[in-house]
């Protein structure tokens, strides 16, 4: 039985997505880089957007109108972006079935003993594998691990239980002032029973 090349490239990309999905529940280090970044490509439609959007609209999404986010392409629910470019291209927005509206927090400004609520996902311990809910939100810049160039975030451990779900990240951020400079930071991330999303430094 012949096999059209077309289906092959087919069957092959999603076994490529398929891997790719599953990694994000199992990665335990990414690299975030300013050149390869939401803000980036959004920069890259021709939009004068200010660095590091504030707050991320949770809106119903409409394929034909919007842009997906390449960037975060990875991250999906039942095979939609979770992220996509909203139809005027004026802001990044989230799939209203999924989050609500999200705040950005800068998890390497945020001072010792302090607690930043970023929102709320709709259905904690479901679909979304809860690590994977943290990367998503460091690689789309709702939580911003760099300031000018880039960073490197590991995960130090994590523990679920009783329907709430805490990991401890620490990372560094490389940034330029009149010379090179490398900081560390760390940070917990905590989805809480009732789907809030928080982050305690």
């Amino acid at each position: 039985m012949k096999t059209h090349p077309h289906l092959l490239a087919l069957m092959f990309a999603a076994a490529v997505f398929a891997q790719t999905t599953a990694d994000m529940s199992k990665t335990n280090t990414m690299s975030f880089y300013r050149d390869a970044s939401v803000l980036d490509e959004h920069r890259s439609l021709g939009k004068q957007v200010d660095d590091f959007q504030q707050t991320f609209p949770a809106v119903k999404i409409d394929p034909k109108a919007m842009t997906a986010v390449k960037t975060t392409a990875e991250f999906r629910l039942d095979g939609q972006p979770l992220l996509w470019f909203a139809a005027d291209k004026s802001k990044a927005v989230l799939d209203e079935h999924v989050f609500g509206e999200l705040t950005m927090v800068n998890v390497t400004t945020m001072g010792e003993g302090k607690t930043a609520v970023v929102g709320k996902i709709k259905e904690p311990g479901g679909t979304l594998a809860p690590r994977a809910v943290a990367w998503f939100l460091m690689r789309s810049g709702i939580l911003q691990t760099f300031v000018h160039l880039e960073s490197t975030v590991k995960l130090d451990g994590e523990k679920n239980a009783g329907g709430r779900y805490e990991a401890a990240f620490s990372g560094k951020h490389l940034y330029y002032t009149n010379e090179r400079h490398e900081s560390s930071f760390r940070f917990r991330f905590i989805i809480e029973e009732d789907g809030t999303l928080r982050v305690e430094s």
